[in-house]
């Protein structure tokens, strides 16, 4: 799910979700 997360977050711009998880 991380790398999910990660790829989702590249899109959206910050990393912070991917921090945040």
């Amino acid at each position: 799910m991380a790398t999910q997360s990660f790829e989702s977050s590249s899109r959206s711009g910050p990393r912070r979700t991917f921090v945040g998880d």
